[in-house]
Order: C-alpha cells, then sequence, then structure tokens
C-alpha cells in the first residue's frame, strides 16, 4: 500500500517519446513508493472518446491530466508524472506543478534524453503497443522535426539523465538521492 504524505513530492519526468519515461518511472516508483501516472494512460482513455489532434481532444487531455494530478496532491500521494515536452506546454508544465505546490508538496523535474538513433532502434519495441504508443521511425522523425522535444522546461532546474548511457535501475538511484534532498528542502521548490 502507498503511503499518503502530508507534504506530496512530484516527479515531473519529461522527455522525447520511446526515450524510457514509463521504464524509469516505474523504476523511481519501486524505489521510492511513488505511483505513476504515465502520458498514455490519460491520451488513450480520451482517444477512446474524442479525435486525436481535434482541438476538444487537447482541451479535454490537458483537463484530465491536471484533475488526476490535483487530486493526487489533495490525498498526500507522491507521483512521477511522464510527460513529453515541447516548448509551447509551458502553461500545462505550470498547471501541474501548482497543483502540488498548493498543497504544499515539492516538485522535481527529470529530462530524459537519448540519441534519436537510439529513439528508432527502441521505439518499434512490442512492449510499446500496449498503450498505443508511436512504434515507428517515420512517425517518430516526424515527430522530431515538428516539435523541440530535447527542449529543457524553461525556468525549472531539471536533472538530466542519459537514458543511453544509464540503466534504469541506476538512473532511480541516482534520481532517489535527489528525492530524498527534496524531502528535506524547507521551501518545497526544486
Amino acid at each position: 500500500m502507498i503511503e499518503a504524505h502530508a507534504r506530496p513530492r512530484l516527479i515531473f519526468l519529461y522527455g522525447p517519446p520511446a526515450v524510457g519515461k514509463l521504464t524509469l518511472a516505474r523504476a523511481i516508483a519501486e524505489r521510492q513508493d511513488f505511483r505513476v501516472l504515465h502520458n498514455h494512460v490519460t491520451f488513450d482513455a480520451v482517444a477512446e472518446v474524442l479525435p486525436v489532434g481535434a482541438p476538444t481532444f487537447w482541451e479535454t487531455l490537458d483537463k484530465v491530466r491536471v484533475d488526476l494530478v490535483t487530486a493526487a496532491a489533495r490525498e498526500g500521494i507522491d507521483l512521477v508524472y511522464t510527460f513529453v515536452f515541447a516548448p509551447g506546454d509551458e502553461p500545462h508544465v505550470d498547471d501541474v506543478v501548482s497543483a502540488y505546490e498548493s498543497a504544499g508538496g515539492a516538485v522535481m523535474f527529470v529530462q530524459l534524453v537519448a540519441p534519436p538513433d537510439e529513439l528508432r532502434r527502441r521505439v518499434s519495441d512490442a512492449s510499446r503497443a500496449v498503450h498505443n504508443k508511436i512504434r515507428d521511425a517515420a512517425s517518430l522523425d516526424n515527430l522530431l522535426r515538428e516539435h523541440d522535444v530535447y527542449a529543457l522546461i524553461p525556468g525549472r532546474d531539471s536533472v538530466t539523465v542519459d537514458a543511453a548511457a544509464t540503466s534504469p535501475a541506476d538512473a532511480a538511484s541516482k534520481i532517489g538521492v535527489h528525492i530524498d534532498a527534496l524531502s528535506r528542502n524547507d521551501d518545497g521548490r526544486s
């Protein structure tokens, strides 16, 4: 059973598709007793009802994600939240962070990166089919051309992990040190 905390912690884990966000999120959750809200849990649910890409799709997806994060924060739940960030997504980031900070929580940003060739190698992995993720190099390349998914979130200090050079277990251990420091931080900000 996951324990609720008076001062909940949020790990905002972001990076390009196929970089290993869900794998790392699960590794962190196993070591630190966090829950995981990965981007495709909500994406897939909204896509069952609304056409992907329509303005109502993106508005609803954003609302569902923020509502879930807000509820988790109010319940004192430590959460790893995965997201594919690109410039223009700052309002969503602000809403998610605000949910935890408003509940007296602390937030840490982790950027996961890997070279495009490594992403292309990983994108066809069968495990990606479970959540209807991008599974072909051409779609990945289009996304990489259209959006800067390697961008750091402006104004937010991030721990950056090279997923091509670091195993999920080692990355989770490295991040664990930062999580422990976050828990001791008086003002709850990263």
